[in-house]
């Protein structure tokens, strides 16, 4: 949201005129503008802060509870006086040291332990060591309450807390916001700064004069008189929370509400807090957020924070941010026309992916971003159908390379890799499940599995499986882990082999980077007098296909509902076996069959490159099979056809061929009842069935064939005054 202005230059102003925070007010121009400067927002942030990771020792304990008492009054001097209670739990004996992230700007005044005991403590590095009172055993909890005061930092040249003198006809009005994403909450209370150790619940109390309405996470528990003139917010947030999604906001706040209706029929408020002078365009713009949450509910399961709210705080900042609960939205995105409905489903979309599940390393951003993105696309889905979904793919999250890896990215928050791409994936994976049903239970059994929690790329992976019952992973390995997208070359012919039409297509991926085929379930849709679509898994950089569908198909489209990310491109058919396998033979009987092969080129030459034939078999240049096999079983083929200019195939077949078995014995003719004849014989070590022939002339010259049985009987119906019956065992 804020323009990629050098750090220098921005503390530059900032010294020089405190009034000024470095905020971008300008609203986006499209999805792919808002998408890429929230990400170079969040990652200059990152940036600055990456040597800062978290202290090993901050391991050593588990975050349970804040306490924030914020006063918000030094406007004027745009200094704040705090105090923070950390209730937490040792995951260790012997704990006594507790390691905090803390803005080194502020001053603190003192540090109390559970019994308001004084605690020394060490500072430096943006962190503060705070020894406590004494050793704590394993799964013991401890309290300890920092006070302190100053101006909050300005975290990585960017103002994670914003002191704005909001102009209002002739007169202005002190106007305060956080944005603490992804490290900011340090600037201005000390915490653990870690995404994946939320806290169970937190209570945030924010001091302004009375003229002013101060907003944050979670119910409203009251608002208390303060001597001189002013008032203090209570809020309650009773559901684990992450540190840079706690937040505070305060100006003369106009508020309006409305009504979701929650999928067990009970209602939930929607809460606005707005600049006075945008009411009515508010009131307009934020109607679509019940319905909203309620199409999301039905894909995701229950809106998270169904016994809070969900609220909407203005800032002056030109995007938003999804604090629990109480997202904050910027004044420019607010027009009364509906311009940035896709930014509120966004936002909206955090508050399953980011608020209530959280990405549980800053390398699986994606699990917030991406799938908020994603949330987009399915909104214009619920609104207006698959075409309109299908279209926001392309032109609300369009990709462009060099892109990726989606997991662990160069650029951690790249608006193409991460909210891009990382949309993609789940489209993608959609669209290889080929199931809703599954694909949605999956994202909520996922949902389920880490609700109030947080979550690696890994459990998605794993949390997915279970629901669909086979292993998804590789459907998206590539575009997650490597780089870039698959480059395609098609081809198809139809040709007529055993006298059937076989359509035969080849799918080549030639892409250099990454070295790896990309695995995609791929449709291909055949054009001409039907429209047929065949579905294959393309996960060799070379592989070809063979469908009788008794037509010959004049167009293929390749993927025709974009299901993945691709550079498609066509090329003449060389040549192609159209054999899907080879006639079975019989020891000591005639065998013939043919190759067939279709493509480009003249000059087909046919040959036996791997395996053996046959005793008695043999292959011509022509592709003839024949001659009279004298051994038998299952003869693996490799098998390759060349045109003049050398472009060629390869296939494997099997040629079979059955034994001679021995011919049955004791073969007995006895007339029954009428004109009935019963025939019996021995039964033949091997054989699986019996085909009875019959003829009635003594050489056997129109011999034919009755029926096959598997019993070594066979009931026949006299029709003519003689009959010479032939009985041969099969396997």
């Amino acid at each position: 949201m804020n323009r990629l202005t050098p750090i220098l230059t921005l503390l530059c102003l900032w010294l020089a005129s405190p009034a000024l925070a470095q905020i971008d007010e300008t609203p986006p121009t499209s999805p792919s503008d808002f998408h890429s400067r929230e990400a170079a927002r969040w990652q200059k942030v990152f940036d600055s802060r990456e040597a800062l990771r978290l202290d090993e020792t901050q391991a050593d304990y588990d975050v349970v509870y804040y306490e924030l008492w914020i006063d918000l009054r030094n406007f004027a001097g745009q200094q704040i006086t705090g105090r923070t209670d950390i209730h937490g739990r040792s995951l260790l004996e012997g704990f006594n040291e507790v390691v905090l992230d803390f803005c080194d700007t502020l001053t603190v005044d003192s540090v109390r332990g559970a019994m308001n005991e004084v605690l020394s403590y060490t500072r430096g590095g943006q962190q503060m060591i705070v020894t406590l009172e004494r050793d704590y055993a394993l799964d013991e909890e401890f309290l300890l309450s920092i006070y302190y005061r100053g101006r909050p930092c300005l975290g990585g040249g960017i103002s994670t807390f914003d002191w704005w003198n909001r102009t209002v006809g002739s007169y202005s009005v002190p106007s305060i916001a956080t944005l603490s994403e992804p490290f900011g909450a340090r600037d201005w209370w000390p915490c653990k700064d870690a995404p994946h150790d939320k806290a169970d619940s937190a209570r945030i109390h924010l001091t302004v004069v009375d003229s002013l309405t101060a907003t944050s996470n979670g119910l409203l528990e009251s608002i208390t008189p303060v001597p001189a003139g002013s008032r203090q917010f209570n809020w309650f947030e009773r559901y684990p929370i992450a540190t840079y999604l706690i937040c505070a906001n305060a100006t003369n706040y106009a508020s309006f509400t409305d009504w979701y209706v929650g999928l067990n029929g009970d209602s939930m408020p929607l809460e606005y807090f707005v600049y006075p002078e945008k009411l009515a365009q508010s009131q307009v713009d934020f109607n679509i957020m019940a319905d909203a949450i309620a199409a999301m509910a039905e894909l995701f399961g229950e809106y998270p924070f169904i016994e809070e709210k969900y609220g909407h705080s203005m800032f002056r900042w030109g995007g938003a941010m999804e604090h629990q609960c109480n997202t904050s939205y910027g004044r420019g995105l607010v027009n009364g026309a509906h311009s940035y409905d896709y930014i509120l489903v966004h936002e909206l979309g955090h508050q399953w992916w980011g608020d209530m599940v959280t990405l549980g390393s800053w390398p699986d951003i994606w699990l917030n971003e991406g799938f908020a993105s994603y949330t987009e696309a399915l909104w214009y889905e619920h609104l207006n159908g698959p075409a309109a979904y299908r279209n926001y793919m392309n032109t609300g999250l369009p990709v462009s390379d060099p892109s990726g890896p989606v997991y662990d990215p160069s650029d951690l928050f790249s608006g193409n890799t991460v909210y891009h791409k990382g949309g993609w994936i789940l489209h993608t994976l959609r669209g290889a499940i080929r199931n809703d049903s599954l694909f949605f239970a999956g994202m909520r059994e996922y949902r389920a599995r880490f609700e109030g929690g947080s979550a690696l790329t890994t459990d998605f992976i794993d949390a997915m499986n279970d629901v669909v019952g086979y292993d998804i992973e590789p459907f998206i390995h590539a575009y997650l882990y490597e780089v870039n997208r698959p480059t395609y070359r098609v081809s198809y012919g139809t040709g007529t082999v055993d006298g059937v039409l076989a359509t035969a297509v080849r799918l080549r991926q030639i892409h250099s980077t990454p070295a790896e085929p990309f695995v995609n379930r791929v449709d291909l849709r055949f054009g001409g007098t039907q429209t047929v679509t065949q579905t294959v898994v393309c996960d060799r950089y070379r592989q070809k296909y063979l469908f009788e569908m008794g037509y010959t198909p004049n167009s293929i489209t390749f993927d025709p509902d974009t299901w993945f990310l691709k550079t498609v491109l066509t090329e003449p058919l060389q040549p192609i076996f159209l054999n899907g396998s080879l006639a079975v033979g019989q020891e000591g009987s005639g065998y013939a069959d043919t190759l067939v092969a279709i493509g480009s080129g003249t000059g087909y030459t046919y040959s036996l490159i791997g395996g053996s034939l046959p005793n008695g078999i043999v292959l011509g240049t022509n592709g003839i099979f024949s001659g009279t096999p004298t051994q038998s079983g299952s003869f693996p083929l490799d098998l390759r056809v060349q045109n003049s200019t050398n472009q060629a195939d390869t296939t494997e077949l099997v040629l079979t061929v059955t034994p001679l078995l021995d011919a049955p014995q004791h073969l007995t003719v006895a007339v029954a009842a009428g004109d009935s004849v019963r025939l019996r014989w021995h039964s033949v070590v091997g054989a699986g069935s019996y085909e009875i022939f019959a003829a009635s002339q003594g050489d056997y010259s129109d011999l034919t064939s009755l029926a096959t049985v598997t019993d070594t009987f066979f009931v026949d119906v006299m029709s003519t005054q003689q009959k010479f019956y032939f009985v041969r065992a099969n396997e």
